[in-house]
């Protein structure tokens, strides 16, 4: 089965975070699936887990610049970073990696892509079994966790993920502080990036087109994503 790698497209945050919802869901869903996109403008997401009362008073901007993803995790700021998503349908043998250690080997992948232009990174330590574990964090990129991508130093987090696993299989939200990436060719680095994620899931990459069914839809997904229920109380019809 080949890794679908489908076009890059530059959206809102309730787009964005729909686009990865349908493609997650897609009855025929037996090929793992990666692509990247961006942001038309700085925006904030935040994690299935947490109380969008609390976001709001963290956050400094409008409602409609706020979106909550499928996946969990913290808080993160988009417009300056490279995002991703990954997906591995039920069954496909990287889906049976336990969540800590895909964390780690996709990390590792990244380090690997950033390496080929001399930026090296390390990953964020575990803590010791007898510290205390945190709950839900609160930003993604002041509160880093373990198997997170720092930089080389370990001062600075570059990159962390999401992960959603129901009996379908696993959605991965990923971002790259490419901020903090200074001199940093992000062409070149998408290349090695999926020759990685190729190696990471042991298939070869087709480029995939979006279906004629994928407008109609999406904008039925976009709404939900959109909408002050989802926001607030995390439904979705």
């Amino acid at each position: 089965m080949p890794l679908l790698l489908y076009p890059y497209q530059r959206s809102y945050g309730a787009i964005n975070m729909a686009t990865d919802f349908w493609l997650f869901q897609q009855k025929d869903l037996i090929d793992p699936v990666f692509r990247h996109y961006g942001w038309i403008e700085n925006e904030i997401t935040f994690g299935y887990g947490q109380s969008w009362n609390w976001v709001k008073k963290q956050s400094q901007v409008k409602d409609f610049q706020i979106t909550r993803r499928p996946t969990g995790g913290g808080i993160v700021q988009h417009g300056q970073d490279w995002t991703y998503t990954l997906i591995l349908p039920h069954g496909h043998p990287s889906s049976r990696f336990p969540a800590l250690d895909f964390y780690e080997a996709l990390h590792l992948s990244i380090g690997n892509a950033l390496l080929v232009q001399k930026i090296p990174t390390t990953l964020m330590p575990c803590p010791a079994q007898n510290e205390k574990q945190k709950g839900i964090p609160g930003d993604c990129f002041m509160e880093p966790v373990g198997k997170d991508l720092m930089n080389k130093g370990g001062s600075k987090k570059i990159a962390g993920a999401a992960m959603k696993r129901t009996k379908k299989g696993i959605l991965i939200q990923g971002t790259i502080d490419i901020s903090k990436l200074s001199n940093l060719d992000s062409d070149k680095f998408f290349k090695y990036f999926v020759k990685e994620i190729e190696c990471l899931v042991s298939e070869k990459t087709k480029v995939e087109r979006w279906p004629v069914e994928f407008d109609l839809e999406h904008k039925a997904y976009v709404k939900q994503f959109a909408s002050s229920v989802w926001l607030e109380n995390r439904k979705i019809n």
